[in-house]
């Protein structure tokens, strides 16, 4: 009763705003085209972000912290009937008759549809990027992901996370976001076998190894820059230990021994270069 007369009193505006987006979640249908613009079909949108776990309390993933200890990583899969009862269960608000039920029954197979195209949009709207008609056009028939738990979220701001399936091919992410200073979620479209986690890009830098006290820098093709084998490496020369200096003019002259041509100050850089590392996390099915 409180309800209908909190609705009775409610401004006009309001009420035709809210007419206007039931109206147009009970009007959908299975192969209806979806839009990817950020203001449209906004419960389908905000259905999107549900089923990708957003605003989702963390115990309803995580009940209990053993099973996310500290300095630890799951990959886990996404039970599409779970995902289903999440939607039917935010779309039942209001629902009171039978009526209603049969109703919601006929509604949820064509929600669920357009929600599997719908969640292919949610990252890139809110990286500002644009989305195009086609890319929505087909279903994402399996969600995958991590949650990660290590003081590497909070110390690592910007890393960068790649997916593959068992196959090997690359995964789109549908989400990567913090959930705490220490806790990262990741989810894409498809599952996981393979993750591979990065330092940031700004994290390049100048380097080389130190292998029992020996200073040596392994070597990249001048042309694709790609690394050579571990045994094509060129000693680097110390200037000052205790300055922690090199030598780059001896160090140039090892590399143009190796290479036996001159080396320019470009090839230099590209040899002293030291790429972002990166850790992988490969899944054991048992």
């Amino acid at each position: 009763m409180q309800a209908r007369t909190d609705w009775d009193n409610s401004p006009h505006v309001i009420r035709r705003q809210v007419r206007r987006v039931l109206g147009e979640l009970a009007a959908l249908a299975k192969d209806q085209p979806v839009s990817p613009e950020p203001h449209d079909d906004e419960l389908i949108a905000w259905l999107s972000q549900l089923c990708l776990l957003v605003n989702l309390p963390f115990h309803y993933l995580i009940p209990a912290e053993s099973m996310l200890p500290a300095n630890s990583i799951r990959l886990f899969y996404v039970n599409p009937n779970w995902l289903q009862a999440l939607v039917d269960g935010a779309c039942s608000l209001g629902r009171n008759a039978s009526l209603d039920l049969t109703h919601d029954q006929e509604l949820i197979d064509a929600v669920i549809t357009q929600i599997g195209k719908r969640v292919k949009a949610v990252r890139p709207l809110l990286q500002n990027k644009t989305v195009t008609p086609k890319e929505l056009e087909d279903e994402v028939q399996a969600i995958g992901g991590f949650l990660l738990r290590s003081p590497l979220v909070r110390g690592w701001r910007g890393l960068e996370f790649k997916a593959l399936s068992s196959q090997g091919t690359s995964l789109r992410a549908l989400r990567i976001e913090l959930l705490s200073d220490d806790v990262l979620i990741g989810l894409f479209e498809g599952v996981p076998y393979t993750l591979e986690m990065a330092q940031p890009p700004e994290g390049f830098f100048f380097g080389f190894n130190r292998i029992n006290g020996e200073f040596s820098k392994r070597l990249r093709d001048l042309d694709s820059g790609e690394l050579l084998s571990e045994s094509d490496s060129v000693e680097v020369v110390l200037q000052n230990k205790d300055m922690r200096t090199i030598d780059v003019y001896q160090t140039a002259k090892n590399m143009e021994t190796y290479f036996q041509k001159e080396v320019t100050s470009a090839e230099f850089a590209l040899q002293m270069i030291k790429t972002p590392y990166i850790g992988r996390v490969i899944r054991k099915d048992e």
